[in-house]
Formats: C-alpha cells, structure tokens, sequence
C-alpha cells in the first residue's frame, strides 16, 4: 500500500499543511506527550494523553507527506496509524502492535 493508493481509496486525502497549523499540532503534541508523563494523573489520562501524542505525531507524518486522513471515513486513527512505516519509517510490526493486528 502507498500513500497515493490510500488517496486513491478515498482513505487520505491531499492537504497542505500551514506552518501555523504544524506549529499548532507540534506544541499539541509536546503538551500531551508532558501530559502523558504526569504520574500524579490517572492511568487512564495518562494513557489518553499518550493516544493523543501518537495520533498527532501521526498526523504531523501525513501532513509532511502533502495528506491528511479523511475525518469523514471510518477508521480515520486507524488509516493514519497503519500509515507511519509510509510516512515516518515506522516498521510494520510496531504499526501492527498499535492497531491491533499481528505480527
């Protein structure tokens, strides 16, 4: 699969991110990542906080690459998770582990 068939598939679509909007998300990012850390908040925040990182961090791959996920699609996280091996090198088995699909 490439980015360009998750286009094609209607899965992403083409998007050129703003350096505002990049600036945005990444101080997003930074926040949640600090959030995440926090040992004083519930597992469950910190695990919220950590999601949050990963989905933005995700986003931020997509938008460098001139995409984004289509909101309006099921399975939007999930599209833009399966596509960091394309978008950041990611390897597949750590895509897999994230998504909840087997090595």
């Amino acid at each position: 699969m490439t980015l360009a068939n998750l286009l094609t598939i209607h899965r992403l679509l083409a998007f050129s991110a703003m350096p505002a909007g990049v600036q945005r998300l990444l101080a997003a990012a930074t926040r949640n990542l600090a959030d995440a850390r926090i040992a004083q908040l519930s597992a469950e925040n910190r695990f919220d906080a950590a999601y949050k990182y990963i989905m933005q961090c995700a986003m931020l791959g997509l938008w460098a690459n001139g995409y984004r996920t289509s909101t309006s699609q099921p399975g939007h996280h999930q599209t833009a998770l399966q596509a960091l091996p394309l978008t950041m090198g990611l390897p597949n088995d750590v895509t897999l582990l994230m998504t909840g699909g087997q090595a």
